[in-house]
């Protein structure tokens, strides 16, 4: 089973979502990119891994850090985003001054076994915290946009209202 919630928010609402996650466990990301080397593969703690400007993240309590599952192609070495305990953080940003794209949090809370036949379950305290994660986003984001679930947050909402463009 997935979860997901999608969402308008300001860029400099990210420090929020930060420190909420911060106050809840200490958290670590990891940008969704490839690398050369699996060495390179490094968790840090989320607002020293927030400060790279990559689009996507892997973010988890540090306690699950070392879970992490590694999925190696052609164009290198990566984090397994399907068994790695961990929520996928796709940022939202100003593509323009006046256009801004959604942010939005996505986890699987289990996942096919190697044999391809077992379905096997994330933590269970690692998808309790998930879905606290989403349920806070709920709350900080608490109207709908265009479409039941794509939620937006007061600021934005603002900002929708005196011409700024919410994009997918």
């Amino acid at each position: 089973m997935t979860a997901s919630v999608q969402y308008w928010r300001l860029p400099e609402e990210e420090v929020d979502m930060v420190a909420y996650l911060q106050s809840v466990a200490p958290t670590v990301a990891l940008p969704g990119r490839r690398v050369a080397r699996v060495e390179d593969i490094v968790w840090k703690p989320i607002d020293e891994a927030l400060r790279e400007q990559d689009d996507a993240f892997l973010i988890t309590p540090a306690r699950f850090a070392p879970e992490m599952k590694v999925h190696r192609n052609e164009e290198g070495f990566a984090a397994d985003v399907v068994v790695t305990p961990a929520l996928l953080y796709t940022r939202g940003r100003l593509v323009t001054p006046q256009r801004l794209l959604s942010t939005s949090l996505s986890a699987g809370w289990d996942y096919l076994a190697d044999d391809q036949k077992t379905v096997m379950d994330k933590p269970a305290d690692f998808i309790r915290w998930g879905k606290r994660v989403m349920q806070w986003v709920r709350r900080v984001a608490p109207s709908w946009y265009r479409y039941k679930h794509h939620r937006i947050t007061p600021k934005a909402e603002m900002a929708r209202d005196t011409g700024m463009e919410m994009i997918f």
